[in-house]
């Protein structure tokens, strides 16, 4: 009996330590992810034939806007957007300027059934094939970048793909840790990083 008892009691220090070292791991991994997010550019160093923008934020919706505007590539694939909405709902619930609105409504095109960034990357692929685009910029928070990134390389490996990182006005990179409910979009945003990363390889 004590003998049993002693095994149980070794078991169960032996799993507190497994957690311990695996989210010791987890944690450490966690640091690296952010530390290496990709940065916001202040230009694009290429043009593309297209742009593909992951819904998620009027910020990210803006950044494809003004490459579009800049000249960047001349068609805009908004990807992801939910049902029931219109170009028109989009710009007014957006509060896009004028310029954006006719950018919007002139060169592009929603995008509705994905559900997710496979999704979103299945979508962008159809549309690329479609109009004959060789290349893309993709558009998304810095912080889903590296996620959609495996995706969308898996997806279209015979695409040129170009990255376009938005930085979100509320993701303080420097204090990230200080903030619960920035470390919590983090630490899930990085676990799905790695199950997508674990799926591909």
């Amino acid at each position: 009996m004590a003998e049993n008892t002693k095994n149980r009691v070794q078991q169960a220090k032996s799993m507190v330590i497994g957690c311990a070292v695996l989210a010791a791991i987890f944690i450490s991994g966690l640091q690296y992810f952010v530390l290496n997010l990709p940065r916001q550019m202040a230009s694009p160093a290429h043009k593309s034939d297209g742009i593909v923008v992951i819904t998620g934020g009027q910020q990210r919706l803006d950044a494809g806007l003004t490459l579009l505007a800049n000249g960047t590539a001349s068609k805009l694939l908004i990807s992801g957007v939910g049902a029931g909405l219109n170009k028109v709902i989009l710009a007014n619930d957006l509060r896009l300027d004028q310029t954006q609105r006719d950018l919007l409504m002139c060169c592009a095109e929603l995008e509705f059934a994905a559900r997710d960034t496979r999704g979103n990357a299945r979508a962008a692929r159809h549309w690329a094939e479609t109009n004959h685009l060789a290349s893309l910029y993709l558009v998304t928070a810095n912080y889903h970048m590296p996620r959609a990134k495996l995706a969308f390389e898996r997806e279209m490996p015979h695409i040129n793909l170009q990255y376009w990182p938005v930085s979100p006005d509320d993701l303080q990179i420097d204090s990230w840790w200080t903030n619960p409910g920035l470390v919590r979009l983090l630490a899930r945003e990085y676990a799905k990083f790695l199950a997508e990363f674990i799926r591909l390889y």
